[in-house]
């Protein structure tokens, strides 16, 4: 058997699996290697859309850069992210951003728009937000909207609880790592997390 014949019948094995099981197969990639499956065929542009645990490396792209550096690095920006998630086709249980380098204004503006666009479309069950070490962001307001959290990791950012707060009802783990939240806050908030069993403070 020629090669490349074997390598397409190996291909269409695998298309022809059912979506439950080619999730599960897809979730033990990377987004990244995920998201270049979509190159296979045309049945497959959109299957990877549907894993519902997501991790992104996000850097904001700059005029210091050429194309070619841009396409080398393989970050994504704020705009890309926010694309990606309006063009989902599944659920979004988990997430996962790391947020490298310094976000302006309107970065932020649409960091806050992302969140809010989960808060209203997905259950999202686990959140990480990793932002650099040596700047502190403020929490977008929107996260306090995400009420089927049961993981909030959060590093590096700025936490003010908005003047309505019902609390994540179903939060079991919190991490809070190199921010700023007041003790005040900080009371209010656990006060409102009913079901914590884990706490994590590290530099906050």
């Amino acid at each position: 058997m020629k090669p490349e014949y074997a390598e397409r019948m190996a291909l269409d094995r695998i298309s022809t699996l059912p979506q439950p099981i080619l999730e599960p197969i897809l979730s033990l990639l990377s987004t990244e290697e995920a998201a270049r499956t979509s190159i296979l065929s045309k049945e497959w542009r959109y299957r990877w859309t549907t894993i519902p645990n997501l991790e992104f490396t996000l850097r904001k792209r700059t005029s210091e850069l050429t194309s070619d550096e841009e396409s080398e690095m393989k970050y994504m920006d704020m705009h890309d992210l926010h694309q990606v998630l309006l063009l989902r086709h599944g659920p979004i249980h988990e997430l996962t951003l790391f947020m490298e380098g310094y976000w302006e204004d309107d970065d932020l503006f649409e960091f806050e728009q992302i969140i809010l666009h989960l808060s209203r479309n997905h259950i999202v069950r686990e959140l990480v937000l990793d932002a650099s070490e040596s700047l502190w962001y403020k929490l977008p307001i929107s996260v306090f909207s995400l009420h089927h959290l049961m993981e909030l990791h959060l590093r590096s950012f700025t936490i003010e609880l908005p003047s309505i707060f019902n609390g994540f009802g179903s939060l079991v783990r919190l991490d809070l790592n190199d921010g700023e939240i007041s003790t005040q806050t900080l009371r209010h908030l656990l006060s409102n997390c009913p079901t914590l069993k884990s706490l994590s403070l590290v530099g906050s």
